[in-house]
């Protein structure tokens, strides 16, 4: 595999189910080096959500098309942001109760606070869509999916990394990484969502806040579940952001 193209395969197979990493072995290295591209990956993916919903709704009822379009994005990345979603709802659900979330968040299966969590996004996030792709190409949807995907480079950066597997690549995102990820990003979002970006900005770092603050004290630090349920919450209040500024 050619040394440039590591990193971007890494984004891809880190945040999509993609399988470009097959055949070669991607190390942390290639994954911290990759980050600065998350914002790309993300807008490759709501590009594909805002084709399917603008193709179907030639075909079926705007929130028919919708649901389609949701459901490709929950394909390509093979819901691992809904995955952690759930899980961290699970987490804050045990936290209400006295019980220890780390340990229900490994629990493979999803509680009830996850199954709510997991079913009210998807059901707000269609809406919303609907709503965007009665007035034509749904553009805000490729801000949205770039936008969010620099949360959990900025959680990476400001939080220690409390989980395990592949978290040992946050240990070199620093505040340059992720001023270059939010470039990046910004340089999508601007052409796509016009005025709207600053209010979809703002959303991003409300879904993302609360976030980093539970897992900071519950957890001591992030997960990969924080990192999905910060990209699936900032995905879906920049799509809220997108629709009330329309």
């Amino acid at each position: 595999m050619p040394e440039r193209t590591r990193p971007i395969r890494a984004a891809l197979s880190f945040l999509t189910a993609v399988p470009v990493g097959r055949g070669a072995k991607i190390g942390e290295r290639d994954l911290r080096r990759g980050a600065v591209l998350f914002p790309v990956v993300g807008a490759v993916v709501g590009a594909l959500v805002a084709a399917m919903a603008w193709g179907a709704d030639f075909l079926v009822p705007p929130f028919a098309a919708a649901v389609l379009g949701v459901a490709s994005g929950v394909a390509i990345t093979a819901a691992f942001h809904l995955d952690g979603l759930g899980d961290v709802a699970d987490g804050i659900g045990a936290s209400l109760t006295g019980r220890e979330p780390a340990e229900v968040m490994r629990d493979p299966r999803l509680g009830t606070f996850g199954v709510a969590a997991v079913a009210l996004d998807l059901l707000l996030k269609a809406s919303l869509l609907s709503t965007l792709v009665i007035d034509g190409f749904p553009w805000a949807v490729i801000a949205a999916g770039a936008l969010s995907r620099v949360a959990p480079i900025a959680l990476a950066w400001r939080l220690p990394y409390a989980g395990g597997g592949t978290g040992v690549w946050t240990e070199g995102v620093g505040a340059g990484t992720t001023v270059v990820a939010s470039v990046i990003a910004l340089a999508i979002a601007a052409p796509s969502a016009g005025l709207a970006t600053a209010g979809m900005v703002a959303a991003v770092a409300v879904a993302t806040v609360p976030v980093a603050w539970w897992s900071r004290r519950r957890l001591g630090g992030v997960t990969g579940d924080c990192f999905g349920a910060a990209v699936e919450l900032g995905e879906t209040f920049a799509l809220v952001a997108a629709v009330a500024m329309a």
